[in-house]
Formats: structure tokens, sequence, C-alpha cells
């Protein structure tokens, strides 16, 4: 069954975060299987960029990409941050080469950005997957200010 969205833009980060982090796993999982999943995550990774600390980011220059796998149709979800000059932006659009690389599935990164999984205990039972540099893929969340339910 097709999970429906309110309206996302009206809700503040902290709102989203108690939203998303207040849905059972089968109704994120109805979310993440039906037309809603892109909606969801692009407002989630958006907001991720605007949430960036800029005295974590300021010396920073990194490229990172995010796989989200176990889209409807097979496929996998995209997303390139790019933190540079102080600044974060992310995009749908892969276009540089990443130093780490995050995969996991909808629900789970839904989840994990709402605080309410563990990311070690997700990375040891390898449900999130770290390509790359995986030391720095492990301070990469701690640039941004995302609060948690």
């Amino acid at each position: 069954m097709s999970q429906t969205l309110p309206d996302l833009t009206a809700f503040s980060l902290e709102e989203l975060v108690a939203y998303t982090s207040g849905l059972s796993d089968d109704a994120l999982a109805a979310l993440m299987s039906g037309p809603e999943r892109s909606v969801l995550l692009d407002e989630y990774f958006d907001r991720m960029a605007r949430q960036a600390d800029p005295s974590k980011i300021k010396n920073q220059d990194a490229v990172v990409h995010f796989h989200i796998t176990e889209r409807p149709d097979g496929g996998v979800d995209h997303y390139e941050m790019v933190i540079r000059d102080g600044a974060c932006t992310v995009s749908r659009h892969v276009a540089e080469s990443a130093r780490v690389t995050v995969t996991l599935d909808g629900v789970r990164f839904i989840k994990l950005i709402s605080g309410k999984a563990d990311p070690t205990k997700m990375f040891l039972t390898r449900k999130l997957k770290i390509g790359g540099d995986m030391i720095f893929g492990g301070k990469v969340m701690s640039w941004f200010d995302i609060p948690t339910a």
C-alpha cells in the first residue's frame, strides 16, 4: 500500500525528523517503494546541504556519493555531495570522483539520518557500506547539524 506524504516543505527540520522517525518500518518501506520516495529523499538531501556546519567544513574539499538502493524499479538513487570553499551542495547528478561512497537502502537511510539507527551497527552488519576513504567517511556526518528524534 502506498503512503502519502504531507507537504514536507512546510515542516521545520525538527518536524521532518520527528515525522519520519515516528513512522513504522512498514510505513517507511511503503514510502520507499512508492512515488513519494524521491520527494522524501530529495527533501532530506536538500536539508542536509543547508545544515552543514560552516566551522566544520571551512577547510574541507571533498566529494561524497550516496547510493540509496532498493528503488521500486530495482535501480539506485544517486546523490553527490560536494563540500568545497566552505559550502555544501547536493545534486542528483554525479559529476566528480568521490573520496567516499555511502551505500544503503532508503529505509535505513531515513533511520540513520533521523538518529533512529546506529551507524556502527549498520556498518558491522553490512546494512551500511562505505567505500573509499573509510576513516574520512566516518567523519562526514559529524559536519551536519541535523536534529535526531
